[in-house]
């Protein structure tokens, strides 16, 4: 019987509501045109931020603008998104209101939760009603998205590329004020006379580094390229007629010394040839370096270089207990003329990375003397291609040996091998042959690396008196607004869309009510009409309203709405 009854007096209800009259304009008005205008705002946020990125930001007043522009459009869209679904809370939380009876103490939560988050500590009151959670959950987290947002434009370093053109310093081996030899003329020809003392600083440099010495430093970084003709040495194998007279010589060597030849680096002088013996490698000069420049081939100039690095190790010691088979090869290093492409990298930080690709053109000889005055290029291009030539075998010449006596040390005046511990030829794992084709590539790499560093680098303070001109890209840092658009449209987009979750849950509320509701104090005072209240809140004290709310009070339901005309009447409820 009472089932009928209620559903006679909804069915009244929602007649008396079927026109809508008493949903007022302010509460779909306020629902609607905060949403818009907290997009609008995120919006404006987006394009703000996407003007200022990439702009410089080297003006500290315009940083500090930028970052509170960006935090008050931030708490703007918050505040817009956060009044809309206020007022969508307070909908659907008329709804609930209407559906059943109350307890005074989950009223309480209800009404203050928007103002007073440890309401939801009242996990009991909220679990029971998961939409109007929602609604209050997200009204409190959407200020997340205005913690979020303003840190999406930043300002960092950013690098910036420029092309132009640089001049560089280099020393041509074209002109006279570049000679790296000691010369002598009579007005008709010019002879060699030996390397420039200049020459040995940048060669003993580049064997310590075994790279390219420095160039002029840049306060930016620089990339450039560059060009030229210049000296370059080919590796290879030597051939076997040239390796049988070494060999059966080294080995006369080997027995007039009692020794053990594992490195012998040498230029072709007078006695090399098929009658060469065990006696030239034993020559002073020989093993000293004293003729470093081969002028008796008649195409290139060259160097030797016999190998036989089987049972040594890294360091150049015997490996102890080896029983082994000796093997030795022989290089032969030839020196031509090469077209070069240097690149260069330098960086502000000091660091550099200069590399080069070469190809080889025509083989060079040594040539003692020559028609013409060092004031002539091909005359002072042939001189100090053959200068360079002699500073590598000046790194490269001489012996390796240790005695067959293992108590005895083992002897090396070759200055690269005992400087540069990464040239030494012998390296665990690797045969024979592996070592000798290494060795062909670092001599290659080191005669590369010397004559960069003469060309370009910085030698004792000084930089080369010519110049050449290069296309080139600097890259600068220069401070600048970087914006993470991704970042902030996410944030943005998540709030929007539980915002508008929340407006459609309250337009909802709306049509389910038939009306608009606030949860002001007049609207409470206007649905609480009832003796039964009275007779409740009877003592002196409750009059008060202080807290802590008496547990009677929080307990007592109350029935609001069409579910006050329920019957079941209390002295502990009040409905209307």
């Amino acid at each position: 019987m009472s089932g009928k009854h209620s559903t006679h007096v909804i069915a009244l209800e929602a007649k008396d509501f079927s026109r809508l009259g008493h949903i007022h304009w302010r509460a779909p008005t306020v629902m609607g045109t905060s949403f818009i205008l907290g997009v609008i705002a995120m919006g404006f946020h987006h394009a703000l931020y996407q003007t200022l990125s990439g702009e410089t930001a080297d003006n500290a007043l315009l940083q500090l603008w930028a970052i509170r522009a960006g935090t008050a459009i931030a708490f703007l869209s918050k505040l817009f998104l956060a009044i809309g679904t206020g007022v969508a809370y307070d909908q659907w939380m008329w709804v609930d209101l209407h559906a059943k009876p109350h307890e005074i103490g989950s009223l309480d939560s209800m009404f203050s939760i928007l103002g007073n988050a440890f309401e939801f500590l009242a996990v009991r009151v909220w679990i029971k009603r998961p939409v109007l959670t929602f609604l209050a959950a997200v009204t409190w987290l959407l200020p997340i998205s205005a913690i979020i947002t303003p840190g999406t434009l930043s300002v960092q370093p950013v690098a910036v590329s420029s092309n132009g053109t640089l001049s560089v310093p280099q020393r041509a081996y074209t002109t006279n004020s570049d000679l790296y030899c000691g010369v002598t003329t009579d007005g008709n020809t010019t002879s060699y006379a030996t390397m420039a003392t200049g020459l040995m600083n940048p060669t003993f440099s580049t064997v310590l580094s075994n790279s390219v010495l420095p160039v002029q430093a840049s306060s930016s970084n620089l990339t450039y390229n560059l060009q030229f003709f210049g000296p370059a040495v080919s590796c290879e194998t030597a051939g076997d007629e040239a390796f049988s007279w070494a060999k059966k010589a080294m080995l006369e060597y080997e027995n007039m010394t009692d020794t053990r030849v594992f490195y012998f680096g040498w230029a072709p002088q007078a006695g090399w040839g098929p009658n060469v013996n065990g006696s030239f490698f034993a020559s002073t000069d020989l093993q000293i370096g004293n003729n470093r420049l081969d002028l008796i081939s008649a195409d290139a100039a060259r160097m030797f270089i016999y190998l036989n690095t089987t049972g040594v190790d890294e360091s150049g010691d015997r490996i102890p207990g080896f029983s082994g088979q000796a093997a030795a090869q022989m290089l032969t290093c030839k020196l031509y003329n090469a077209s070069y492409d240097a690149h260069f990298e330098v960086k502000s930080t000091g660091a550099q990375l200069i590399s080069a690709a070469t190809n080889f053109e025509n083989w060079m000889p040594a040539i003692e003397t020559m028609e013409g005055t060092p004031d002539e290029p091909l005359v002072s291009r042939q001189m100090n291609m053959q200068a360079v030539m002699e500073a590598f075998a000046m790194m490269v010449t001489g012996p390796i040996t240790y005695s067959n006596d293992v108590d005895f040390p083992t002897i090396n005046s070759v200055y690269a091998l005992g400087m540069n511990q990464d040239l030494f030829p012998s390296r665990p794992g690797l045969t024979q042959t592996e070592m000798t084709a290494r060795q062909a590539r670092q001599n290659e790499m080191l005669f590369q690396n010397i004559t960069l560093s003469m060309r370009y680098s910085v030698i004792s303070g000084q930089i080369g008196a010519d110049t050449t001109t290069a296309p080139a890209n600097r890259l600068t840092f220069q401070s600048q607004f970087v914006y993470e658009p991704r970042t902030l449209l996410i944030a943005y987009g998540i709030s929007m869309l539980f915002a508008l979750i929340c407006v459609l849950l309250g337009v909802h509320a709306l049509l389910r009510n038939g009306a608009s509701y606030t949860n002001s104090f007049s609207t409470v005072v206007r649905v609480t009409r009832d003796p039964a209240l009275s007779r409740l809140i009877a003592d002196e004290g409750d009059l008060q309203g202080a807290e802590p709310v008496p547990k009677h009070i929080r307990r007592a339901e109350v029935r609001l709405g069409r579910n006050a005309k329920s019957n079941s009447p209390s002295y502990s409820s009040s409905w209307i």
